[in-house]
């Protein structure tokens, strides 16, 4: 706040929002107040086009998602309907469909529920119909996505998650990460190493 006042920027309390993400049992939450004005504790927000929950969960994301997905499904009828070519329909599928099922599927695709699972698979396989073609499945996406992120993350010594990535003495696979919950071993890092390490050498 101090600096914001230094820098002469003002920080508009009602647009401003707190999560709080705790998982202990017994929690003690302290209301953040900023000049007189308490800041809106939320449990969902939405940040770079992903929505955050505060257990960590992707399900509201997901779901917001899967309706627009659902929406755009109409337009891929009509081009069904009108006779367009098959190449066309499958390149509107992915430019305006899949990419939105997709969006950001490195961060939740470790971590979704069967619900949530089944939810994009059932937007996939009901485009797939539409246009009397196999359309690749997203958990094919999530890995092959993952790997490529990964493997980027490790060319590139500057990025902020390089140094997760640490080569046994072997130098044939990488360290794992301890993880204590499920809540991180399905996140990024420990995931792209378990695929990684999961390919043919």
């Amino acid at each position: 706040i101090d600096q914001c006042d230094n820098d002469d920027l003002k920080l508009n309390s009602t647009e401003t929002k707190e999560m709080c993400i705790d998982f202990r049992t017994h929690n003690t939450y302290t209301p953040i107040i900023i000049k007189g004005q308490p800041i809106e504790q939320v449990t969902t927000y939405k940040y770079l086009g992903i929505t955050i929950q505060s257990d960590l969960r992707w399900t509201s994301h997901i779901s917001t998602q899967c309706k627009k997905a659902s929406a755009r499904l109409y337009h891929l009828r009509k081009l069904r309907q009108f006779h367009v070519d098959r190449h066309l329909q499958e390149l509107f599928f992915t430019a305006t469909i899949d990419s939105l099922l997709l969006f950001g599927i490195t961060v939740w695709g470790g971590r979704c529920t069967a619900r949530d699972r089944n939810n994009i698979s059932r937007v996939q396989r009901i485009a797939g119909k539409i246009m009397n073609t196999i359309v690749q499945p997203w958990r094919v996406s999530h890995r092959q996505r993952t790997i490529m992120r990964a493997k980027n993350i490790i060319r590139e010594p500057l990025y902020p998650l390089h140094y997760t990535f640490q080569r046994l003495p072997s130098d044939r696979q990488y360290r794992a990460l301890k993880a204590k919950t499920n809540r991180l071993r399905q996140t990024f890092v420990p995931s792209a190493i378990r695929l990684i390490h999961s390919q043919p050498i």
